[in-house]
């Protein structure tokens, strides 16, 4: 029971992830015409990627803690 838990449980963190990556890639494209201050040859889109950039490391912890084999060693610790 407990690993049907934890696949709901990262199943719906994946889903937000997932919302979160959609929304700020669109968001970082839209803002791709956008200059940041005292930076003009730079565009915002550099630094409104770093919500999906950062969604997809989440995925990624959040899959690896998924499946990681050393979180049970305290469960079997005697």
């Amino acid at each position: 029971m407990r690993r049907v838990l934890d696949a709901v449980v990262c199943v719906a963190a994946l889903l937000l992830v997932a919302v979160i990556i959609w929304w700020g890639a669109d968001y970082a494209w839209r803002g791709r015409v956008q200059t940041m201050a005292g930076l003009e040859s730079i565009s915002m889109l550099w630094a409104y990627l770093a919500m999906p950039v950062g969604g997809v490391f989440c995925v990624l912890g959040i899959v690896a803690c998924l499946f990681d084999p050393r979180r049970n060693e305290l469960e079997t610790a005697q």
